[in-house]
């Protein structure tokens, strides 16, 4: 019985493993936008995107929700869900500098293929400010004084859907200097294949069965 049990618990073990696999990365290339200039007005006096040369201070903000943005032309008609039209973008496959000039924002754009459902992990840092969608939905946003740490910022997102997808980034400045680092691995969500599933469920029926014969002893 106890052979059973442990052979359960075995097979169970190998079948919801799952290993981390790089997709993102600094060599990682993309849609690259760098035609954006300063958008401190795109959302206005003390909003995320903060004037030129630390105008308006040098602040720690998180983004609470989506800021909501109206993007400026250069963005094209629809970023967010990939009409580039009329935008200052480059073709797909550009690489992504890690700086850029001081006192302006630009954008990127990462497609991206998931062969099943998937928990993702993104760890990235930004001197000054970031904003990130996934599929055009937001996720995150933050500025922050400092360097370009990789993991200034985690975010954890649990059961992507297998399929094409498109992490989308803003990069803010506000001055000083610029950088940007960034590391996205995706870990498949496995589940137990039926056969396993029988011989977990004999597995836990014989801890069940060895229970009760320790409880009539």
């Amino acid at each position: 019985m106890k052979l059973k049990i442990a052979i359960a618990s075995a097979l169970f073990a190998a079948s919801v493993q799952a290993h981390a696999v790089l997709i993102i990365d600094n060599s990682t290339t993309g849609r690259y936008n760098s035609g954006l200039g300063d958008l401190a007005a795109m959302d206005g006096p003390g909003g995320f995107l903060l004037g030129a040369g630390s105008s308006e201070g040098d602040p720690t903000t998180v983004l609470a929700a989506d800021p909501g943005f109206t993007f400026t032309p250069e963005f094209g008609a629809d970023w967010l869900n990939g009409d580039y039209t009329g935008g200052t973008w480059s073709a797909a496959g550009a690489a992504i500098p890690g700086s850029w000039t001081v006192n302006t924002e630009t954008a990127i754009v990462y497609d991206f293929f998931l062969g099943s459902l998937s928990d993702l992990t993104i760890d990235v840092g930004v001197d000054n400010g970031i904003v990130l969608w996934l599929d055009g939905t937001f996720l995150f946003g933050a500025t922050a004084s400092g360097g370009a740490n990789l993991n200034e910022y985690d975010i954890n997102l649990s059961g992507i859907a297998a399929g094409n997808h498109a992490l989308q980034i803003l990069r803010a400045d506000h001055g000083g200097s610029t950088g940007y680092a960034i590391e996205v691995n995706a870990e498949a969500v496995q589940v137990p294949e039926p056969a396993t599933l029988g011989l977990i469920g004999l597995g836990l029926f014989g801890m069940a069965l060895s229970r009760r014969r320790k409880s009539a002893t």
